[in-house]
């Protein structure tokens, strides 16, 4: 039976167990009500009673977020689901530096997601939160603690996200549009890549992945079924998930261009049969997909040329796309007039 105690700091609860024929004592204080110390007490009889360590809960919240992942998930399944654990231990790091695995309670870790969510957006907030909380869930599975810190958490939105959307309006993309149409040539990829992502609202992988025979110019169809890994192996991967495959129309305008993409590399092709060997549809001078950051310093270019005053990156022209088709209902050829 715990005993619960009135101290100068609050309330206090004491538990004693029995390990290896020797009696013990736990405690805890700094409850501000007797109830919340009634709970912890209880909380720890019923791990007492399941033959729970119960002095796991008092390991180094990273420290152990750290080893879980090194022993349970670290090269486990992809570099990218890898790396999304790193940006969860540094989330870790910043936010719970010095508490122990029982310190992280729901107001502790809520508090963290609303912090890190001033100044990132929701999705990022979101994978930040699924990724701790995997392992927070395995240490309720192990009988660490006995509830889940995340249940519940509610990922607030970002304000700033909605106050600079990264989008472009319609006026602003009917200057960009026009200003690279007038600028095109099929030998150089940065500007025909800018035009087809406004175009299909395809990611940037997606995009740099497209292979001529995924181009139905009959149909009018673009086949998304395969992306290029531009952050780690610099080869084909697969889409996002599943549900990213598949084929969208796309405008007279955009198959003109890519047409004559075609036929500008069929060209190259004969003068050097090693041109293109991965037979992309946007492929850089040195043989190569055309970079991220090459793409969006072209952008950045062409906006502050254009009087653009706008942070905006190719994924950001992903929603500008989906933002034009919801609100407008208009298309790549009314946005060229």
């Amino acid at each position: 039976m715990a005993n619960i105690v009135k101290t100068e700091t609050g309330w206090k609860y004491r538990v004693s167990y029995k390990e290896a024929g020797k009696y013990k004592v736990k405690s805890k204080s700094g409850f501000p009500t007797k109830k919340q110390a009634l709970l912890a007490a209880s909380e720890m009889e019923e791990k007492l009673h399941r033959g729970v360590d119960i002095n796991a809960g008092e390991a180094n919240f990273v420290e152990a977020f750290k080893e879980w992942y090194t022993t349970f998930r670290k090269q486990k399944k992809s570099i990218e689901n890898d790396k999304h654990y790193d940006y969860a231990i540094k989330f870790c790091e910043k936010y719970f530096v010095g508490l122990k695995i029982n310190d992280v309670n729901r107001t502790t870790y809520q508090k963290a997601i609303n912090e890190f969510a001033k100044t990132h957006a929701k999705e990022t907030t979101r994978k930040r939160h699924v990724y701790v909380r995997s392992f927070i869930r395995e240490m309720v599975y192990e009988g660490v603690i006995l509830r889940d810190p995340t249940a519940r958490v509610i990922i607030p939105d970002d304000e700033t996200t909605y106050k600079d959307l990264k989008a472009l309006s319609e006026e602003q993309v009917k200057k960009l549009i026009k200003e690279l149409n007038n600028r095109f040539t099929p030998a150089h990829s940065s500007i025909s890549v800018i035009l087809f992502a406004i175009a299909s609202g395809a990611r940037f992988s997606e995009i740099i992945g497209l292979t001529w025979d995924c181009i139905d110019f009959v149909q009018k169809t673009i086949k998304i079924n395969k992306t290029w890994d531009y952050k780690n192996t610099n080869a084909f991967s697969n889409t996002k998930n599943y549900s990213s495959n598949r084929i969208i129309t796309i405008d007279d305008q955009t198959l003109s261009m890519l047409n004559k993409i075609k036929v500008y590399q069929s060209a190259e092709k004969l003068k050097d049969s090693t041109f293109n060997k991965h037979k992309l549809v946007f492929i850089s001078t040195n043989n190569v997909p055309p970079s991220n950051n090459a793409i969006n310093k072209s952008l950045k270019r062409y906006c502050t040329k254009l009087g653009i005053n706008k942070d905006i990156s190719v994924h950001g022209l992903r929603h500008t796309h989906a933002t034009l088709l919801l609100y407008n209902d208009c298309n790549i050829k009314y946005l060229s007039k």
